[in-house]
């Protein structure tokens, strides 16, 4: 699977990029709600991504950076930026639809770390809600790239890996949601060898 990243000016002209759907629900559950996205790359700014649900009344508890927003009705976009030269590295973004941000990066699932107070500000993430829908929109800034890898000077035929989630892990219309198919018998995003291929164009 291959995403292709379309090379914007600015944040608007996000609807003419490629959408990914998230509709590989590896472990099973009824409840699937509608789910899709696109990415792009805006250059001198970083990488930009929108996703919509088509989900009425999401849960959304938390309001706080880096509460634990996987409780609420949440949406995410896990990167890494450079994998072949830091195939373990990678940044999670967690977002409920009060815009409400988790974000780490670092190797593996249990060695984790949040980001400075400016950069993760710097993401913008907002959460709109709608009658029947809601929306989610976030950053990814180059400086936080930089400070992740220490550098970020990614261009036109660059290949980063990237998978987009829609998860509610508490009691209640709880599901997992994927872009990519992910072979383990446990719940688990964090599993870098399943991001899909994402070209910059």
């Amino acid at each position: 699977m291959k995403y292709h990243i379309k090379t914007i000016s600015n944040k608007s002209e996000i609807t003419s990029c490629p959408q990914f759907k998230v509709d590989k629900y590896n472990w099973g559950g009824d409840y699937r709600p509608e789910t899709s996205g696109a990415l792009a790359f805006i250059p001198g700014t970083g990488f930009y991504v929108k996703m919509t649900c088509r989900e009425k009344n999401p849960a959304r508890v938390y309001t706080q950076p880096n509460d634990p927003v996987h409780l609420d009705s949440t949406m995410e976009a896990f990167f890494q930026f450079y994998p072949e030269e830091f195939p373990e590295m990678y940044l999670n973004f967690e977002a409920n639809s009060n815009g409400a941000l988790h974000a780490k990066y670092g190797n593996g699932r249990k060695n984790r770390s949040t980001f400075p107070a400016n950069l993760h500000e710097a993401c913008a993430c907002k959460g709109t809600v709608y009658e029947d829908y809601w929306t989610l929109e976030l950053t990814v800034p180059l400086e936080l790239i930089d400070f992740v890898y220490g550098k970020s000077d990614l261009s036109a035929g660059d290949t980063i890996t990237c998978n987009f989630y829609k998860i509610k892990e508490s009691e209640g219309l709880t599901h997992f949601g994927s872009y990519t198919v992910i072979e383990n018998e446990t719940p688990n995003f964090h599993l870098p060898q399943f991001f899909a291929k994402a070209v910059i164009e």
